[in-house]
């Protein structure tokens, strides 16, 4: 199936009438915002566009071969009302605007832009992009994804396909990629080139109508083996414990084989109340440009929650504004304490996850998770 997609997806050049297609998975209005002036706006919407485009290439040229056996439906071709988020949700299920999204404990583990199914019944996967940055990122989402799906379908191997509206052949992550027979890179004409046939009609708003093709499955009809990832996730809290307490090395921690390759992210607690006041004295907390005393934290927060990020074993602290549907992210500075990176909204399932969590971490806990995340 790599092959038969790389001979027939390399440097294609859409109809009109498949660019336009693509529009039908735009929201309300975006299709408006495809030659937008805000050079931001523009290329956001000019993302999701392109990785419809790409779709609806695949469900256009798919009648042409049995490589290609199904494709998972997505966007406007997803069902209508997706389900609600909810802790204990594990598997494959639909965000709002038809993305594919994997779940486990009711958090997107990782979201997909392409399922397909081949002419042997085998799952593989592809990536869209249109911009050469994060590709290290991209790189270490693809090797869990791989993980992932052969954990679900049971597949050895599980192949691969990005495609790119720029040319990111070059790069070492590429050159990495394309080492193993099981990955495949398709480079397409960029995104200005391939939208150029719309620039010439009035792009009035399209209905998100579904597509009738013989070939389209429903990602939740997919015979995925079932998991419970809160058992894998507490199996590796009590690995990460016992690593802490006994002064194990990072190496050794990593390599237990008891901590599952599908575990992202090891959620150890919410701090007691000494733990919080030890975390603020003994190391730092800096939102933006203020850097936080104890008196701050009780004020200002409700919740202090201590996780660590895997295969990095990077430690995270999530701070719960009062009054706020949110969390902070807070990350290690190089110099030591915890910065914020970024917000953790209320829409997503990681956010119930976090809000379940009890106080439970006590000083010497914290600061052995700590010391273990820092080396030793």
């Amino acid at each position: 199936m790599l092959n038969w997609i790389e001979d027939n997806c390399a440097r294609f050049e859409p109809s009109r009438a498949l660019a336009i297609r693509a529009l039908r998975h735009l929201k309300k209005g975006d299709n408006q915002k495809l030659f937008s002036e805000d050079i931001m706006e523009m290329r956001t919407v000019e993302g999701y566009w392109y990785e419809a485009l790409i779709y609806e290439l695949l469900l256009d040229i798919a009648a042409d071969t049995e490589s290609i056996k199904k494709i998972v439906k997505k966007g406007a071709d997803a069902p209508r009302r997706p389900v609600r988020l909810a802790l204990g949700q594990n598997g494959i299920y639909y965000a709002e605007k038809g993305d594919i999204r994997v779940r486990g404990n009711g958090q997107d583990l990782a979201e997909v832009d392409l399922l397909l199914i081949d002419d042997n019944n085998k799952v593989s996967f592809a990536e869209i992009v249109t911009s050469p940055a994060d590709l290290k990122d991209l790189e270490a989402e693809i090797k869990y994804k791989k993980k992932l799906f052969g954990y679900l379908f049971r597949q050895e191997t599980v192949e691969f396909i990005l495609f790119s509206s720029v040319d990111i052949s070059n790069t070492q992550v590429v050159k990495r990629l394309c080492r193993e027979k099981e990955n495949a890179y398709v480079g397409t004409h960029s995104c200005e080139d391939l939208k150029a046939s719309l620039r010439s009609i009035r792009l009035a708003p399209f209905p998100r109508k579904a597509a009738n093709n013989p070939k389209l499955i429903s990602a939740l009809s997919l015979r995925a083996r079932p998991f419970d990832y809160r058992y894998f996730h507490d199996i590796a809290l009590s690995r990460l414990n016992l690593a802490a307490s006994r002064q194990k090395t990072p190496e050794e921690t990593l390599a237990d084989p008891d901590i599952s390759p599908l575990v992202k992210k090891i959620i150890c607690g919410a701090l007691i109340p000494s733990a919080q006041k030890a975390l603020i004295q003994d190391y730092g907390l800096r939102v933006k440009s203020s850097v936080l005393d104890y008196h701050d934290l009780m004020q200002n927060y409700s919740k202090a929650v201590l996780a660590v990020d895997l295969p990095e074993l990077s430690p995270v602290i999530y701070l719960r504004p009062k009054k706020k549907r949110m969390y902070y992210k807070m990350v290690p500075e190089k110099s030591g304490g915890f910065k914020f990176e970024r917000l953790t909204p209320g829409r997503v399932g990681f956010y119930l996850w976090l809000e379940s969590t009890k106080p439970s971490v006590e000083t010497g806990r914290m600061k052995e998770i700590l010391s273990l995340c820092n080396g030793g």
